[in-house]
């Protein structure tokens, strides 16, 4: 059933980044900037027009009487929650993205931090997996920052080049997959330093959405985490937006406040919502101390 979603947002990037997250789980819904955008495709193709405004832009009182309830995009805080406007848009059914069988998950890991505490991380991670028939490891990273270097091991750039075809399905990412010494099926790293940034983002958005379309298979349980590292800030959304679950690790907890820190955590909970998004980073800890048990004892920023 065809249906149409107003956006009275006058940012034009917030908007873009609503416009994506929505469709991804309304794919028969027309999304439309009234601002711009004056076709009344509510009359013409759709069942029936659901609309979401920033009262900072459009006062309620000014959106035509004939559309119901509209919908306020921030609450209190300023936070655009996603997960609120997904339950709300369409309360007579539940998103097709939802509704079906999901077997696995897709997490992603940005870390700002040594490899080390970031594979301490993983593990404990992946200890909390639920039983499936596949974990994957995907490290989008230099070679350098990959976690596993045998000689059997240098398929990352491979399956980049590979996940290019149309005939490419998510399935066939297992083909590319050797088992690691911790318990994930990786390609394991590029064959050359900066394969990731010399294939280009696109290359890194296709492939993190035939992994989408693997974790949520409806054929086999397969969970995959991802790590991302060295990516411009701006193309994160397109490479996040299908995740169950972002985790970024920060260094220590002077770099929660720091403003670079704060502004990529601000940006990426109005893309994923809080409920996608948790920033981690080890707490404080004595030489005594067992490391994994301080990376238990991390604290939660967001």
């Amino acid at each position: 059933m065809a249906f149409t979603i107003k956006i009275y947002e006058k940012n034009e990037y917030i908007y873009s980044l609503l416009k994506k997250r929505l469709s991804c789980f309304y794919p028969d819904a027309y999304i439309v900037d009234p601002f711009f955008d004056e076709q009344d495709y509510e009359d013409r193709f759709s069942d029936f027009t659901r609309v979401l405004f920033d009262p900072e832009d459009i006062n309620e009182e000014d959106i035509s009487p004939n559309l119901s309830s509209p919908i306020r995009l921030t609450e209190d805080g300023g936070i655009i929650d996603c997960a609120r406007l997904i339950s709300m848009l369409r309360p007579a059914e539940k998103p097709s993205i939802i509704s079906k069988t999901v077997s696995g998950c897709l997490t992603a890991v940005i870390p700002f931090v040594y490899s080390d505490v970031r594979d301490s991380f993983i593990r404990e991670l992946s200890s909390g997996l639920s039983e499936t028939d596949f974990n994957i490891r995907l490290d989008f990273t230099s070679k350098l920052r990959s976690s596993w270097h045998s000689r059997s091991g240098c398929n990352m750039t491979s399956l980049l080049e590979a996940c290019r075809s149309r005939k490419f399905e998510p399935d066939d990412i297992l083909k590319y997959c050797n088992m690691d010494g911790s318990g994930f099926l990786t390609p394991g790293s590029t064959a050359d330093y900066d394969d990731i940034n010399d294939l280009g983002i696109s290359r890194s958005v296709t492939l993190m959405h035939h992994a989408a379309g693997l974790a949520h298979s409806d054929k086999r349980s397969v969970n995959i985490l991802a790590v991302l590292e060295g990516f411009r800030t701006k193309d994160l959304p397109d490479l996040l937006t299908e995740c169950d679950k972002v985790y970024i690790l920060l260094p220590a907890k002077n770099a929660v406040e720091d403003l670079g820190s704060k502004d990529l955590i601000e940006m990426l909970t109005k893309v994923l919502g809080r409920e996608r998004l948790e920033v981690y980073y080890p707490d404080d800890h004595t030489p005594e101390e067992n490391y994994e048990d301080s990376l238990i004892r991390r604290r939660l920023a967001v």
